[in-house]
């Protein structure tokens, strides 16, 4: 019997989790009671729990020792700098498109205009950067266990990338053992990443289970043309600005390698978190599409903190969303040119260090608004649909990472015929 693919036991995940959730929403609402109380969604919480602490357990382990075995893999490191300046350009390239794609859209939609809300009087209960520079600041850890522990991926990342660039400065025997303790720590952690991805379609299916047991449509209907906005942004990102991307550069089938790398994509979309996804994408980039595992293991773990399209254009969209309710309550308030070329730097800028702040595309959004004089408590007007939007723009995020080692491999004549 021809083996079921595990794109296709995902897809049966997360079937079951929208009927599974639909029918207890249902059952309660029919019954009188806290869907919170049943056992249903006692089981859907503590399945996903699981399996979202699994995923988090081998993150910071596959990073480190996935990203140093890559680089050890680039032999020098004037390599290595090449290999780096290709990527920084790539992933840098992607996101201006994607937040010229949400500037465009959102002005041409306008969704904002003629919104009827009461501006929120409390502030988000986060801790916010007060610049762009001790955004900056905060990517330097100064305990990078106390990083690894406080889950701040990219001062993990920057780290091993120095460990990786000065073991590239070694000669000899210490040379030798210390690349063959790193590569079999990593052969380690894939191994393990298989395991916990075996478990996907059940995580995932606990997880859309209880998404859907908990939120009905009412939510999304006073924002519907900001979700709308956001969305059609996205899809346009997905399916028509990296597909391009991909054909140009590599002349490959660019539907082809999005539904190579679906598995990745539909762990992001149920997670809503890129460093979460992290192994999935690691294996089928190299597995199913064929990547090299000395570009995957450098261009994927960087891409997971520094290339944040979906994010980027999620913000653009967002502040100008904001800006044009405010501009509905107070006519005197105007958003020139100058200032939405503002917004496109910051949001470029910003997505590089958000990944190591808790909700990372809201709390990185207050800078941007700080910057063109808008009130920061506006953004609790997109806390009810943030969940949904930071799933759909989760999904842009992992679609651009892999693209972009794709593209980059194809430049390094790294990439081979799929395995599976």
């Amino acid at each position: 019997m021809k083996r079921i693919k595990l794109h296709w036991w995902i897809l049966i995940g997360i079937v079951a989790g929208i009927l599974a959730g639909w029918w207890t929403q249902s059952f309660c609402s029919d019954a009188g009671i806290p869907v919170e109380s049943t056992a249903a969604y006692a089981a859907f919480d503590g399945l996903s729990t699981i399996f979202m602490n699994l995923l988090k357990m081998i993150v910071i382990p596959l990073v480190f020792f996935s990203l140093v075995s890559g680089m050890q893999g680039m032999g020098s490191l004037a390599r290595l700098g090449r290999l780096g300046l290709r990527t920084f350009l790539f992933y840098m390239g992607t996101s201006l498109l994607a937040i010229l794609t949400g500037l465009t859209l959102v002005n041409l939609i306008r969704p904002g205009d003629g919104l009827n809300v009461t501006v929120p009087t409390e502030p988000v209960g986060k801790e916010v950067p007060e610049s762009f520079w001790e955004v900056l600041s905060n990517m330097v850890p100064d305990n990078v266990v106390q990083a690894a522990a406080d889950f701040e991926l990219i001062g993990v990342i920057l780290f091993a990338i120095l460990f990786g660039a000065f073991m590239l400065t070694l000669e000899g025997e210490k040379k030798d053992v210390l690349s063959r303790f790193i590569e079999a720590c990593s052969d380690i952690m894939m191994k393990m990443t298989g395991f916990v991805i075996a478990l996907a379609p059940v995580g995932i299916a606990a997880l859309i289970a209880k998404l859907v047991s908990t939120s009905g449509p009412e939510l999304f209907w006073e924002m519907r043309w900001y979700v709308i906005t956001v969305a059609l942004a996205l899809a346009t990102h997905l399916l028509i600005t990296l597909p391009a991307l991909i054909y140009i550069f590599t002349r490959r089938n660019p539907y082809r390698f999005i539904w190579t790398m679906s598995p990745a994509l539909f762990t992001a979309f149920s997670t809503a978190s890129s460093s979460g996804t992290l192994g999935v994408t690691l294996r089928r980039a190299e597995r199913g599409a064929g990547i090299s595992n000395r570009v995957a293991s450098f261009v994927l773990p960087l891409g997971a903190t520094i290339n944040m399209d979906g994010t980027a254009l999620y913000e653009i969209v967002s502040v100008l969303f904001i800006a044009q309710v405010h501009a509905g309550i107070d006519p005197s308030f105007t958003l020139t040119f100058g200032q939405q070329l503002l917004i496109v730097f910051l949001g470029l800028a910003v997505s590089i260090g958000a990944a190591g702040i808790p909700h990372a595309g809201l709390v990185m959004m207050v800078i941007i608004l700080q910057a063109v004089g808008l009130p920061v408590e506006y953004t609790a007007l997109i806390w009810a649909v943030d969940r949904v939007l930071d799933m759909g723009r989760t999904v842009i995020n992992v679609t651009s990472d892999s693209s972009v080692a794709l593209m980059v491999a194809h430049a390094e004549g790294e990439v081979s015929e799929s395995v599976d």
